[in-house]
């Protein structure tokens, strides 16, 4: 009985810290006043980091601690990646009407986040290995992960045809297309499940940690922007069996590999709707 209330009491404990960060603390969207607020959200980065210190410090075990260090990572990178978008882009030229645009945006925003992440586990002396950032079951990561981006290349290949868009537009725009898949695959994998995944499968066990960390990543998305309000909600269902597949690609590979992979392949579809956007009625000679 004990161990139940305890495991409830940390499944709610990372619901509330997840939607703070994710969700009121997002700069994607603005549901929230606090989606605008630099003094919440540098605020979320220093509780966290005060958590992090009196939780590695009180005892509690590894997990405890690994899973406030988890927060502490994602609120900081919130903080940086959202600072990166303000203040970056427009010395760097970087513009959001067109693919090229788009995929420098996120090819930066993955940098900053992921570097941030990166350089706090150096400072907390936290392994890279507790991230997934270790080679793992290398074999069986490329084949699930490579199967994974095939079919949905196959997928977003008839969706691009659908959709009327020139093959000659898609092989010109392929490097920014690549960029925007794999930074942003690679990212989403860090920031949104890989820091959770370990310390929740210690606490919770695998099944309920792969379960938890899919539910919240499919709802964190609930004010995506680039697509029309009324399929957001069908977005949500779809990337849940999504987050439960990347999840157990994480635990049962032990690596980053198979879901990275995976995940670049699904946002092949969704690269689809912004070349329609802005290049698909576009001359071949018009970037």
């Amino acid at each position: 009985m004990t161990d139940i209330v305890a495991g409830l009491l940390t499944g709610l404990l990372f619901l509330g810290s997840y939607a703070l960060v994710f969700v009121f603390g997002s700069s994607y969207y603005s549901l929230f006043r606090t989606n605008k607020s630099w003094l919440f959200r540098i605020s979320l980065a220093l509780v966290f980091a005060i958590a992090t210190w009196l939780t590695m410090r009180s005892g509690l075990g590894r997990a405890h601690g690994l899973l406030a260090f988890a927060f502490l990572a994602a609120a900081a990178a919130s903080l940086l990646g959202a600072a990166a978008g303000t203040w970056l882009h427009r010395p760097l030229r970087i513009r959001d009407d067109s693919l090229k645009g788009i995929a420098l945006a996120k090819g930066l925003e993955a940098i900053v986040v992921v570097g941030s992440i990166l350089v706090l586990l150096v400072l907390v002396r936290v392994p890279f290995d507790a991230i997934y950032l270790r080679v793992g079951h290398l074999g069986l990561g490329l084949a699930i992960g490579g199967g994974g981006f095939a079919l949905f290349g196959v997928a977003a290949l008839l969706q691009a045809r659908s959709m009327k868009i020139p093959a000659q537009t898609i092989g010109r725009l392929l490097p920014w297309i690549v960029l925007f898949v794999f930074a942003n695959a690679l990212m989403e994998e860090v920031w949104f499940r890989a820091l959770f995944l370990r310390p929740l499968v210690s606490l919770l066990g695998p099944i309920a940690a792969i379960g938890l960390t899919a539910a919240v990543f499919a709802l964190a998305h609930i004010g995506a922007s680039y697509m029309a309000k009324e399929e957001r909600v069908r977005f949500v269902i779809i990337l849940f069996p999504l987050g439960l597949a990347w999840g157990a690609c994480l635990h049962f590979t032990g690596s980053l590999i198979a879901s990275t992979l995976f995940h670049a392949g699904a946002d092949l579809m969704i690269i689809n709707g912004f070349i329609a956007a802005f290049h698909a009625q576009k001359p071949n000679g018009a970037h």
